[in-house]
């Protein structure tokens, strides 16, 4: 469900950039993602747990993993081309199980790696893309370095704020992301770099911003912190390889383009890769 959520954002983040500059977009959609967790959190658990939450870790951890994450992930793409960012992407899978074994010690046995390498092929056919097209030098390593800060993010939330709510935690952290936007986004102002036009603001772009914003960041991010908290990083990155079936579905029911095979077979791959990775390990041998 997470990753349904974050794929409704990209249909309607590609018209909104037509007129949007990226950082602006990326900051309007922080200040009402934010806005809305920030009510359902009060409203559920009220202002003294708020208040009480480790806002210093909190923004720190948000911050560096999903605010300079994002944006390291928009200069990477500037730097190379849309390819790229597509195919360190697919890379989630290894990025979630480098995390694990660098700092939890996981073991990684021949049935979980086939369900990584499966989850990874499946993600590379969805994108449609090719190896062969990326343009490999400092903007990949901008989008890769993204990727671990996301899943370095996920894990310290996960693992350092459990006293608080996964409604918490999710907030906490993307109120760190938020504020790190703005202040890039202040940056660029007085600096008079682009990518900050504030685009177009009718009812059809309100309600495309609105879509953008909440259900694929606010909704999307509760539920993978909530998802991850219980699947663990490596199982919970495998899942989002299947977002380019998920976005191919939505632009084919709403907007009416062709169905995609490649997309399907990728779909289909990474499903099977998750339930590989999720099925029991092998059994130790009982003296």
């Amino acid at each position: 469900m997470a990753m349904l959520m974050w794929a409704v954002g990209f249909p309607s983040g590609e018209i909104l950039l037509e007129t949007w500059g990226a950082i602006s977009l990326l900051s309007v959609r922080m200040l009402l993602a934010v806005g809305l967790l920030m009510v359902f959190w009060i409203v559920a658990e009220g202002m003294p747990t708020v208040l009480a939450a480790p806002w210093g870790r909190g923004l720190t951890v948000g911050g560096i993993g999903f605010g300079f994450g994002a944006i390291l992930l928009l200069v990477g793409q500037k730097m190379s081309d849309p390819v790229t960012p597509a195919i360190v992407a697919a890379m989630m899978p290894i990025a979630g199980a480098s995390i694990e074994v660098v700092l939890d010690k996981r073991k990684l046995h021949l049935q979980l790696l086939g369900g990584i390498v499966l989850a990874m092929l499946g993600g590379l056919l969805a994108t449609g893309v090719r190896l062969s097209n990326g343009i490999f030098g400092l903007g990949a390593l901008f989008c890769l370095l993204a990727i671990f800060l996301f899943a370095w993010a996920t894990r310290k939330t996960i693992r350092d704020f459990q006293t608080i709510s996964s409604l918490g935690q999710t907030t906490v952290t993307l109120v760190g992301a938020m504020v790190i936007t703005l202040f890039v986004h202040g940056s660029f102002l007085v600096l008079g770099f682009g990518e900050t036009e504030i685009g177009n603001m009718d009812s059809k772009h309100i309600m495309l911003l609105l879509i953008f914003s909440l259900p694929a960041i606010a909704i999307s991010q509760l539920l993978w912190i909530w998802a991850a908290g219980r699947l663990g990083i490596l199982m919970a990155s495998l899942h989002m390889n299947a977002v380019p079936f998920y976005v191919m579905l939505i632009v084919v029911m709403f907007l009416g383009d062709p169905w995609g095979w490649d997309q399907a077979i990728g779909g289909v791959l990474v499903a099977t890769g998750v339930l590989l990775a999720q099925a029991p390990g092998p059994k130790k041998a009982v003296p």
